[in-house]
């Protein structure tokens, strides 16, 4: 009875490996929380076969899977069929706005902001909101349509002063502020060059010199000199402030960094100590099986030992009993 009760245990906990070790969905997760993008993704397309009934789940750890892998037009895929066979699962508003995010990232733009400003409206009170606006930003600034991104990345930091894409809204309202300036600068020199140019002109049709054709110049010219000197000086004032500005969101982007690289050490030693503490337990775990088989293989020791004891007892029995037979046989005859 015992040696069939342990052969069910050995085959129970063989069963259970069996099954922990086909669960590709866990294996893909955790390649990925490894960042080991490739083992991740050959998992879980795995997971996709071998278990149909996780189907939802491992379209959604594939689409970010691929996503952190740079796979754009794949994880694509994996939103579209994502939304197709799940279009009410709880996570719907997150993948429709990774599906805007990614077409960004792909370079299409105007599909990117289409997505993006249908996730607005369906899910405005969703915690990725100014995320999806912030990525709008970004199509209008890659398109070239700087005051319109200029107005969707003010939006940003006046309605979602709380959100983490408001520093990086700044930096591109710097970026484009920095354009305008360069355009305006660019314009000035144009138009003193024209100016120049006009009153050499003249004094080339005047035949005059050309220091007496400055003398000459009239009221208008002079206060066209000064509207120009007004707007460099105005144009040196934006300059400072976009400096300091961007000196304040570079400190900021750097204590931002050191916290984050803080937190990610905290995390790698709290998974170590994780790591550290499974292994700790696994070992205890074998020592006691190992004890426990011990302690199998020495009661099974002593029953044997015992069955050759109560052996050797009855053979001496029988052989006692034969005498005993023999002598009352002999005494009969």
């Amino acid at each position: 009875m015992k040696k069939n009760l342990l052969a069910v245990c050995f085959i129970c906990a063989a069963v259970c490996r069996l099954f922990a070790g086909g669960d590709d969905l866990l294996t893909g997760l955790d390649a990925y929380s490894r960042g080991n993008w490739a083992s991740a993704a050959e998992s879980l397309k795995r997971a996709l076969v071998t278990m149909p009934h996780e189907r939802t789940e491992v379209l959604y750890w594939l689409i970010m899977t691929e996503s952190s892998a740079q796979n754009y037009q794949l994880a694509l895929n994996y939103t579209d069929a994502f939304l197709i066979s799940a279009p009410a699962d709880e996570r719907t508003a997150e993948v429709s706005y990774q599906k805007g995010r990614l077409l960004h990232l792909s370079g299409n733009y105007e599909k990117s902001s289409e997505v993006l400003y249908r996730f607005t409206a369906d899910y405005p009170d969703h915690p990725k909101v100014p995320s999806a606006y912030y990525w709008i930003g970004e199509n209008l600034y890659a398109a070239g349509a700087y005051p319109e991104a200029r107005k969707v990345f003010s939006g940003i930091v006046s309605d979602y002063p709380k959100s983490g894409k408001v520093n990086e809204a700044k930096y591109k309202i710097v970026l484009i502020d920095q354009q305008a300036v360069r355009e305006e600068l660019l314009q000035i020199i144009g138009e003193t060059n024209a100016a120049d140019s006009e009153t050499k002109d003249d004094s080339v049709k005047t035949e005059q010199p050309l220091a007496a054709a400055d003398e000459a110049r009239s009221e208008e010219d002079r206060k066209r000199d000064k509207e120009i000197a007004e707007r460099l000086a105005a144009l040196e004032s934006k300059i400072d402030a976009l400096t300091e500005t961007l000196s304040q969101l570079s400190d900021e982007r750097d204590e931002r960094d050191k916290l984050e690289q803080q937190q990610e050490l905290e995390r790698q030693q709290a998974l170590e100590r994780q790591q550290q503490e499974l292994e700790r337990q696994q070992a205890l775990e074998r020592q006691q099986q190992e004890l426990e088989e011990q302690k199998q293989r020495e009661a099974e020791q002593q029953a044997l030992e015992q069955r050759k004891k109560d052996l050797k007892e009855l053979q001496e029995r029988t052989h006692t009993l034969e005498k005993v037979y023999e002598q009352r046989m002999k005494g009969a005859k």
